[in-house]
């Protein structure tokens, strides 16, 4: 991938300079001519730096690694919450088959099961699954010219499915038991109207393009020399990874919620059962399905998107015991300010700290996104420290427990929570890899 590099701001003819010695080089003399300015009686001392040139940062080049596709990674999830949802059900109605003189021949009390309430567990985590392959039909198979108007009319047939499914099975359960039921099933139902509104594309989808700069679910990144555009655009970010998180833990709690919860509360009151294995298995479906979301949402090309807008944005750092010898600019919103940089904003002194700076002075979220998405490495370690500590932690309890149940549990848990264990570290060891040498195309290493 052919990245270019903008070395100077502002209309400044070319530069050779693209290492921070240079940029500090071009900064001092700058900030020389200020001070020198300060000396005059008829200046203040303080200018808005536009006459300083500001290097731009040069991207590492990322390589071609392959990704989930949206089918593949919904049918992973979906695997993983009907295996949650069947090995929940296995804890509830297990039978003692073994034994001499039991009357039940058969390892699990089928009789015992709720079928409606299964098959509502099944619709709603398959939803996503299957309204993918509808949409991979109509790109396949229809003219572009009615590629639109089929999803739209796709999308409504199959929600009226959907909702037809729910009356159906809704109904038969409240024959069965009380309106109770009813509230339990619809709860996250109506959570969701709270949260996502009438928006129901999030219901069908994992990842919805929010910005008309994306393409499949991937926003693009440009490397602009405008100050205004760079925030602009790390707003259009942040928006999307705000929506994504809203994703992340709403999906994750549904699944948690249908697979672990649902079926221990709506089950018989005469059923006996074992509240810490059902609740052990309630959180590990929950932290799984959690870390398993964050892969899928956030892959390493997503990242590297933010990690590239937040290098444009930098970082100011506001400065307490300034000496008076350092001179001081205004700042203004139309200017990017090298490394190092000293500006004067709202009766504050603040320093650039990062490579360019164009973010604003006392904004938490410019202040937030640069401090998460300039080391974004961190976030494919927190995430593998968290699924080792799960997957530590299933393998002790799959090593105590005597009985077949709880092994069963644990065992296909344990076999998915290895695949998401791959697939972060996967990213954690090919972005490290990266981002080694960016501080040599960047020409200088952050302080």
């Amino acid at each position: 991938m052919t990245v270019t590099i903008r070395r100077l701001h502002r209309g400044h003819p070319a530069s050779t300079a693209g290492h921070y010695a240079g940029s500090q080089a071009l900064a001092a003399s700058g900030a020389a001519g200020a001070q020198q300015r300060s000396n005059n009686p008829d200046s203040n001392g303080e200018e808005d730096g536009s006459a300083m040139y500001t290097p731009f940062p040069k991207h590492v080049p990322y390589p071609n690694t392959e990704q989930s596709s949206e089918l593949m990674n919904e049918l992973f999830i979906f695997g993983f919450t009907i295996i949650a949802s069947a090995t929940q059900f296995l804890h509830l109605y297990r039978s003692v088959w073994w034994l001499p003189n039991s009357y039940n021949r058969q390892a699990v009390n089928f009789y015992l099961i709720d079928w409606d309430l299964a098959i509502f567990i099944d619709i709603m985590a398959s939803r996503r699954l299957l309204y993918c392959c509808i949409l991979r039909c109509i790109d396949a198979n229809c003219p572009e010219a009615y590629a639109d108007v089929s999803k739209k009319v796709a999308k409504y047939t199959f929600l009226a499915f959907v909702l037809a499914s729910f009356v159906g099975c809704g109904a038969q359960i409240y024959q069965k038991a009380s309106y109770i039921h009813l509230f339990v099933l619809s709860y996250p139902l109506v959570l969701y109207l709270m949260i996502f509104g009438l928006n129901l594309e999030q219901f069908l989808r994992t990842i919805v393009d929010t910005e008309p700069n994306c393409i499949n679910g991937m926003p693009l990144h440009s490397c602009s020399s405008s100050a205004g555009a760079i925030r602009t655009e790390i707003d259009a970010l942040r928006t999307d990874f705000n929506a994504r998180c809203k994703q992340i833990v709403f999906t994750s709690l549904l699944n948690a919620y249908y697979a672990g919860f649902v079926p221990c509360v709506l089950a018989s009151k005469h059923l006996y059962y074992n509240n810490f294995w059902t609740t052990q298995h309630l959180a590990c479906v929950f932290i799984g399905g959690l870390t398993m979301c964050v892969t899928y949402c956030f892959p390493m090309r997503y990242c590297d998107v933010f990690h590239r807008a937040a290098l444009h944005l930098g970082q100011w750092q506001r400065v307490s015991n300034r000496s008076n010898s350092v001179p001081t600019y205004t700042w203004s919103k139309t200017n990017i300010y090298p490394h190092g940089t000293y500006v004067r904003h709202m009766g504050e002194v603040y320093r650039s700290v990062g490579y360019c700076t164009s973010a604003v002075p006392a904004n938490t979220s410019h202040y937030r996104f640069y401090a998460i998405f300039s080391n974004h490495i961190v976030i494919y370690l927190t995430l593998f420290a968290v699924q080792m500590l799960l997957i530590v932690l299933q393998l002790a309890i799959f090593a105590l427990t005597p009985e077949w149940q709880n092994v069963l549990s644990v065992a296909f848990l344990l076999l998915i929570n290895f695949f998401t264990l791959f697939r972060i570290a996967r990213d954690y060891f090919i972005a490290r890899r990266i981002y080694a040498n960016e501080p040599l195309y960047l020409g200088m290493r952050m302080q």
